[in-house]
């Protein structure tokens, strides 16, 4: 039996690790095709309560991960898929067959592929967009931050000497982790900042070895990794001074605002609409920081007329990540799960819904599909724990009027009164 799995993110990983660990074929062989040279992994995976978890992410050289003899690391991109003749094909020409094929490929940034050539956009998603962030902020004197996520959360908080536009969708911050009840809260920590050191005193608790970020100034392939995880800012010195700020940090939030159009001639110019009064406006940044809203890397496989597909542009799969073609599953950034609506559970680009399907995933592919739904509940209620600004936060539910958010000082593991 020959697995062959596209996509060396958490999700990927997690379903290759399901496979090889399920079966116990000597003949078994596992492929995990990559755009990126190395892989994330979980490491120190604890559960919290019934339906948390929290784990650590290592970004490492695929062997360290794979001792198995059954493995197969390729470092290589899908250009054509035959869903027919049960094959891939690569960029360097070379075909690959396979039994069962999964699909976990991932997301990218919203008009990435439009402005991603411009030097003043970033689009902050993987490692090597993160320390790129780090060499153009020294340059940069006024900030333009797009998105209202975990990622754009810490970075308003750790940025120093910089001064910062935060335009936002929603009609609160961080609306995607916590309730409109707590904003006061949360806007009280961002915008005073990080007042001394680095996150964990500069010691990442997640461990990330980024063979790919650290070769990437040598290498003139931009082949774009494995997005962002837990504690990417710990490795990052936000304390670059920018020119003519003299130290001085400033933060100005545009709630429920929407970009209409981007300038990219001599002058960035964006204009943007306040739903809130209907009334237009414009900004002159110096750098646009992309860190909101993603679309599935899907575009290869879309191309098979078959392959069902969601209204964002993600694969369409069950609740084993079976797809609409038999022998191939779908799971992470890439998919969406078909499920009935539920006040309690949505599916979310988070790191723990990606470790989650992946493993639901190689199960499926491995066992079948009846036994991966007996032995999962994380469809059954959503939770998610991570950490905001040193406060450890774990959120329960999706429905407003059912949602439990807890926020522990990480210090002295107290709840945090808001």
């Amino acid at each position: 039996m020959k697995y062959v799995i596209v996509g060396g993110g958490i999700a990927g990983v997690s379903c290759a690790n399901e496979i090889l660990g399920l079966e116990r074929c000597p003949k078994l062989e596992v492929v995990l095709v990559s755009g990126s040279s190395s892989v994330k992994s979980v490491e120190n995976y604890r559960k919290i309560g019934q339906y948390g978890e929290k784990f650590d992410v290592k970004e490492a050289d695929s062997s360290e991960i794979f001792p198995d003899k059954r493995f197969k690391f390729l470092h290589a991109t899908v250009t054509n898929w035959d869903a027919q003749k049960k094959q891939i094909t690569l960029q360097n020409g070379e075909t690959l067959k396979y039994d069962k094929l999964c699909i976990a490929t991932g997301s990218r940034p919203k008009l990435q592929d439009e402005l991603g050539s411009d030097s003043r956009f970033l689009f902050l998603r993987d490692t090597q967009s993160a320390r790129e962030l780090q060499n153009q902020l020294g340059n940069a004197k006024n900030l333009l931050i797009v998105g209202n996520g975990g990622i754009a959360t810490e970075l308003i908080y750790e940025l120093k000497n910089v001064f910062v536009t935060w335009l936002l969708r929603d009609a609160w911050i961080c609306a995607s982790f916590f309730p409109d009840d707590v904003e006061k809260f949360v806007e009280d920590r961002l915008l005073t900042g990080r007042s001394g050191g680095k996150k964990h005193d500069g010691v990442q608790k997640h461990l990330q070895y980024s063979t790919s970020s650290m070769n990437a100034e040598k290498s003139s392939e931009k082949l774009q990794g494995p997005a962002l995880g837990p504690d990417w800012c710990s490795g990052i010195d936000f304390g670059v001074e920018a020119s003519g700020n003299s130290g001085k940090r400033s933060v100005k939030i545009l709630r429920n605002s929407v970009i209409g159009n981007i300038e990219t001639s001599e002058e960035l110019v964006v204009e943007y609409l306040d739903r809130s009064t209907g009334v237009k406006n414009s900004l002159k940044p110096d750098l646009i920081i992309w860190a909101g809203g993603v679309v599935a890397n899907s575009e290869v496989w879309r191309e098979e007329r078959s392959l069902e597909t969601a209204h964002n542009g993600g694969i369409a799969v069950n609740d084993a990540c079976e797809t609409s073609i038999p022998d191939v599953y779908g799971c992470g950034d890439v998919s969406m799960l078909t499920l009935p609506e539920s006040s309690l559970w949505k599916q979310r680009q988070l790191w723990t819904q990606a470790r989650q399907l992946g493993e639901v995933c190689g199960r499926a592919m491995a066992a079948g599909a009846e036994e991966a739904r007996m032995q999962n509940m994380y469809f059954e209620l959503f939770s998610h724990c991570t950490t905001f600004f040193g406060l450890k936060v774990g959120k329960m539910c999706r429905n407003k009027r059912l949602t439990k958010t807890k926020i522990v000082n990480e210090t002295t593991n107290t709840e945090v009164d808001k």
